[in-house]
């Protein structure tokens, strides 16, 4: 696992599949949370864990 250490609001790019997503953390008010801003063409998915997890637990459960 790469560490970085970004500003708040400063991108950080990645490449996935070929495919450019560009990753942002903003700060909310609440203390000790974060949200992201995730810019990515619709070929790639985009999913909290836990809704990864049930996405593939579904597609296991079916094939």
């Amino acid at each position: 696992m790469n560490i970085l250490t970004l500003d708040f609001e400063e991108p950080l790019t990645v490449l996935i599949a070929g495919q450019k997503v560009r990753i942002v953390a903003f700060k909310t008010q609440e203390p000790g949370n974060i949200k992201f801003g995730i810019d990515a063409p619709r070929t790639v998915q985009v999913h909290r864990e836990e809704i990864y997890q049930a996405i593939k637990l579904k597609k296991e459960q079916h094939e």
